[in-house]
């Protein structure tokens, strides 16, 4: 009777690699299995800084670029030449230089001496080409010229950009990093146990 009243299902149970804990105030049962653990509880960490130095890129040459052929154009013109051409002819005539009425005309083979007042014709002597001068048209011709129009498209022209073999510099340095451990465990720290109630001496 009396174990029956200790152990009201009627099993008394097996103790081994148990321990008996006292029944806590919390209100836990008599003959109540707890399992064993660890108080719950939080941890700093730190990660050691590392200096991960400068590094560099792979190397890639973009060779030589052209750009796009353009520039071509052409310009209008317009306005007019200076005026030029001015200009007289020897007409075969020759007058005398020393005043006189008496003509010489020249046939392709030589001047002739005319006296209008006789009418008489004589061969060329060199005494008639120094005393004869040369009788010339008058003087004409000058003129200009305009223009306009629209000069050759000209100008069309393209650059080429050297890029070439090239790398960058990335510089990730010296750091550290901070790491947050969760908590984990029991209310407290615990072992395997099943609760018994002791017997408390009242004052």
């Amino acid at each position: 009777p009396k174990l029956a009243i200790a152990y009201p299902s009627g099993v008394i149970p097996d103790m081994r690699g148990w321990t008996i804990k006292g029944k806590p105030a919390s209100g836990r049962a008599v003959l109540s299995q707890e399992q064993d653990g660890i108080k719950s509880h939080t941890h700093s960490a730190s990660a050691s800084s590392t200096d991960l130095g400068t590094k560099t890129t792979s190397s890639f040459d973009y060779g030589t670029k052209s750009t796009n052929n353009t520039g071509a154009h052409t310009h209008s013109l317009s306005g007019s030449t200076g005026s030029a051409g001015v200009h007289t002819h020897g007409n075969g005539i020759r007058w005398p230089g020393g005043g006189g009425s008496a003509l010489a005309f020249y046939d392709g083979g030589g001047f002739t001496y005319v006296q209008n007042s006789q009418y008489q014709v004589s061969p060329e002597t060199s005494s008639y080409r120094s005393y004869y001068q040369r009788i010339q048209t008058q003087s004409a011709g000058a003129h200009t010229h305009s223009l306009s129009g629209t000069a050759a498209s000209s100008g069309a022209h393209a650059h080429t950009v050297g890029i070439g073999a090239h790398t960058h510099s990335v510089a990730i340095g010296s750091h550290g990093h901070t790491i947050t451990v969760n908590a984990a465990g029991n209310a407290e720290n615990t072992v395997k146990n099943i609760a018994f109630n002791y017997i408390v001496r009242l004052a």
